[in-house]
């Protein structure tokens, strides 16, 4: 008890974080864990979901006219945005090369990467008020390779990498700091749904730890880094795989 409440203590009085992609998966994991942590959690998405206790916004990340929208609309309603996370993501299923669509390239880079640059972009001016911190949720594929999404997903993830370290060092002198959070498998609606059992269950066994992570796990890395504490990382990636990625 005494920790929380120190934690607390050190916390702004407005310890807002925005979670562009935060009506589903682990976006929508991680605002209900940041709530029950003391956070001020507001989402953001292309869905209209009444979460208790959370303000929610609807956004196209697809649309600079929209995001632009979003936050004209949060700076108007807010006076400080302390941290943004950006848990958007879209994924098809794998194919060959030789069925490339260019299509489906668009869409996923266009909501994967373009979505996240324009949501930096907008977002920029109240984070850097404020010191702020931001952690794109990336995914395990970017360091290595998608086993069940084709190669737009590993191409699209492997992009906001560097899109993460070039802000960094970019963003270093306002004292914004930006990280990645890398899961692997994620027990999510957009998996279970998408993924038979026993594709599941294989998966699993190439997992060190032998199990699919919960979205409150992933959420927990985020926290880490958005956290008033850390004051000195920047541009790093946190795994949280199970271990997967050092298992090939």
């Amino acid at each position: 008890m005494l920790h929380i409440f120190i934690l607390r203590e050190m916390m702004s009085e407005s310890n807002r974080v925005i979670i562009v992609g935060g009506t589903s998966g682990i976006g929508l994991a991680t605002a209900k864990y940041l709530k029950n942590r003391g956070y001020e959690p507001i989402v953001a998405g292309r869905r209209s979901v009444n979460i208790e206790g959370i303000a929610t916004f609807n956004v196209d990340v697809r649309s600079e006219e929209s995001v632009a929208n979003l936050f004209s609309v949060l700076q108007g309603h807010y006076n400080d945005i302390n941290a943004l996370v950006y848990a958007v993501g879209i994924a098809f299923p794998k194919k060959s090369i030789e069925d490339f669509d260019k299509n489906s390239w668009n869409n996923i880079i266009g909501t994967n990467v373009t979505g996240a640059l324009l949501t930096l972009k907008y977002s920029f001016d109240a984070l850097k008020k404020n010191r702020g911190r931001v952690v794109i949720v990336n995914s395990l594929a970017a360091r290595h390779c998608s086993e069940l999404s084709g190669m737009e997903y590993t191409v699209s993830k492997a992009a906001l990498g560097g899109l993460v370290r070039q802000l960094s060092i970019e963003w270093a002198p306002d004292n914004v700091l930006i990280n990645s959070v890398y899961p692997g498998m994620t027990m999510t609606p957009m998996l279970t749904e998408s993924v038979s059992k026993d594709k599941l269950m294989k998966i699993e066994g190439k997992i060190p730890l032998g199990r699919i992570a919960r979205p409150e796990e992933i959420a927990r890395a985020i926290e880490f880094l958005i956290n008033p504490e850390n004051t000195y990382m920047t541009g790093i990636g946190i795994d949280a795989c199970g271990g997967q990625y050092l298992n090939g």
